[in-house]
């Protein structure tokens, strides 16, 4: 009999679980993330003082065959913020597919949210190799499409062997040779790592760049603290001028499978004061750019939103991608009123 429950595990055994049903589902054909231990413990658990309101699994006895993780979250909705989660990655084990499981999941995670008044359930997802079946047929569920994304080659040679597809190889290997890497010759001055201390200037700066956003994430000060710096696993610049943070860049590495391994960056956050040039926000974003090269990433990720402006992203090399990803909105009650045609802010994870 199949019993969902909060998970019972830590990051270890989160890890352990994802990693292992997606490769075994998914890693022949598609490239994939590996979310490691680092990463589970930053974004879920926190070294046990995270909520588990929202991380639920389905056990056969005291076996793990399923898991649904959400993260508490403020979001905004409309012109409010209001409470509610983000994750929404369901994974079943190949054995116990075609059981309901992920329906059983999903309604447990509407109680709860129900319970707690709690208005929306957002999640994000980028092309995938099977079609989101459930959440399509969902009642209340919906998707809105056409988020882009940006991306920036370090390695254009090793991309070309990573990738599953002869078009990306062609292409990659046909980039290589117009790569211009410019961000080395960038200028540090102002530009330090992130310290405790900034963290109301960054809060200050992260919520005026969120002003458009009708839906997406948000953050209260505690979750944009561990955002900016929890243990390695963030990487947070800041521009400091007359003695005040006017700029930030904030990412985070994370090991793709493919054919073979290699490691990528996600670019989570960029906000800049008014009063800041063109120039120097170029400048952070490619001091932010000559670590990630330091560390040996390959590429670097992050999506088109408020913060990434064309223009410096183009000047510094960086291309735009298709418009594929999706933000997924499941709702606890049926009458949620959610903007037609919203401006989106949201994680690419």
């Amino acid at each position: 009999m199949i019993e969902v429950r909060t998970f019972e595990g830590d990051a270890s055994e989160a890890s352990w679980f994802l990693n292992r049903v997606w490769q075994s589902t998914y890693g022949k054909t598609a490239p994939l993330p590996v979310w490691d231990k680092r990463f589970c413990d930053w974004r879920l658990f926190r070294n046990g003082q995270a909520p588990r309101d929202y991380l639920l699994a389905a056990y056969e006895g005291k076996t793990l065959v399923g898991t649904l993780f959400a993260e508490p979250a403020r979001l905004r909705l409309g012109r409010l913020e209001v409470d509610g989660s983000y994750g929404l990655r369901a994974t079943v084990t190949n054995s116990h597919r075609g059981q309901g499981i992920g329906a059983k999941l999903a309604q447990e995670l509407l109680r709860r949210h129900q319970d707690r008044a709690a208005r929306l359930a957002m999640g994000f997802t980028t092309a995938e190799p099977r079609p989101p079946g459930f959440w399509r047929r969902a009642w209340n569920t919906r998707l809105f499409g056409g988020l882009g994304m940006w991306m920036y080659a370090f390695d254009a040679q090793a991309l070309a062997r990573w990738s599953f597809t002869d078009n990306e190889r062609r292409l990659f290997t046909l980039a290589h040779p117009f790569l211009r890497h410019r961000f080395r010759e960038a200028d540090r001055q102002g530009i330090r790592p992130y310290q405790l201390a900034d963290l109301g200037r960054c809060t200050t700066l992260v919520h005026d760049m969120l002003r458009p956003v009708t839906l997406g994430y948000t953050y209260t000060t505690e979750q944009l603290a561990a955002q900016l710096q929890y243990r390695d696993v963030p990487r947070t610049f800041v521009l400091e001028q007359d003695g005040e943070v006017r700029g930030l860049v904030s990412s985070h590495s994370l090991l793709m499978t493919g054919v073979g391994e290699l490691t990528a960056e996600v670019v989570d956050l960029m906000a800049f004061h008014a009063s800041v040039s063109a120039e120097d926000r170029q400048r952070l974003l490619q001091v932010a750019m000559q670590d990630m090269e330091r560390r040996g990433v390959a590429c670097a990720g992050m999506l088109r939103g408020p913060g990434t402006p064309a223009c410096m992203l183009l000047r510094s090399g960086w291309v735009p991608l298709p418009r594929r990803a999706k933000v997924t909105c499941l709702m606890p009650i049926c009458d949620l009123d959610l903007p037609a045609d919203p401006c989106v802010f949201t994680h690419l994870r």
